[in-house]
């Protein structure tokens, strides 16, 4: 415990001043948020490929790199992840046409989905961050929220098990519960945005969305874990995993918002 408070500690001294001076240019188009979000994705995107057991497999290579050089130079869309992920995905499967004695198709197709859903969704909080000063806030709200609330709803109320195959402490009443207070504090941040009653439904039933996509964000993580046999993706934070395990909801989420801030003007 006493690590896990120590990592959390350090880990929002560095975040705080990320956001407060994520506008700031390092070089280029390049800013200190886009920059911290490359150095996530990269992390992550090798965390993937460890838990697949190929991490010194040079024929990933390219995953690292556009892990990394995407979210990097990402500022208002994501525009250019499908034809770099389209090549990727050739890519991939010709190496692995050519190197079918040496890896199998699973590890291919898992490699290829996870660097796609990791690099994406680091791209989209980015472009949130940039871009939205009301949809970024919520992806930590609609993640952390639902993750704070459904733990103690659970651990106070608890009795029937959620997915016990996955994640065999997560029960259907702390589910519930987070989800009701997600919506809850979506609503709260409109009235704190000032919106009309109708935009402050809207956000409610967002943050109904998000919370069940925040879940199951968290137990697909776990769901790999198990079939991989890993307990945590990286040792980055001690006492907390991996950022595959730290951000496994918040990835989710941010891939959820972007989609709906194309369609939702708030």
């Amino acid at each position: 415990m006493k690590t896990r408070i120590i990592t959390a500690v350090v880990a929002l001294l560095i975040f705080i001043p990320v956001l407060v001076f994520g506008d700031l240019t390092i070089v280029g188009n390049i800013t200190l948020f886009s920059l911290a979000m490359a150095v996530l994705s990269a992390v992550g995107v090798s965390e993937a490929i460890k838990c697949i057991g190929e991490e010194k497999n040079l024929f990933f290579s390219p995953l690292y790199v556009s892990a990394f050089a995407l979210p990097l130079l990402t500022s208002a869309h994501l525009d250019t992840y499908t034809p770099v992920f389209i090549i990727l995905l050739f890519y991939l499967l010709f190496m692995g046409v050519v190197n079918n004695s040496k890896i199998t198709a699973e590890k291919i197709l898992t490699a290829f989905s996870l660097a796609f859903y990791v690099t994406a969704s680091f791209g989209a909080l980015t472009v949130l961050f940039t871009k939205s000063s009301v949809f970024f806030p919520l992806v930590f709200v609609g993640a952390w929220v639902t993750d704070t609330f459904a733990y103690f709803t659970g651990f106070f109320f608890g009795k029937h098990k959620l997915i016990p195959s996955v994640s065999p402490k997560k029960t259907i009443e702390g589910a519930v519960g987070g989800t009701l207070f997600a919506m809850i504090g979506y609503a709260v941040v409109g009235i704190i945005y000032g919106y009309s009653i109708k935009n402050i439904v809207i956000l409610a039933v967002v943050g109904l969305f998000a919370s069940i996509i925040s879940q199951f964000g968290d137990l697909s993580a776990s769901l790999i874990k198990r079939h991989y046999g890993i307990k945590d993706y990286g040792k980055l934070f001690p006492g907390h995993g991996g950022v595959l395990d730290r951000f496994d909801s918040i990835l989710a989420v941010s891939a959820f918002l972007y989609v709906v801030s194309l369609f939702v003007n708030l």
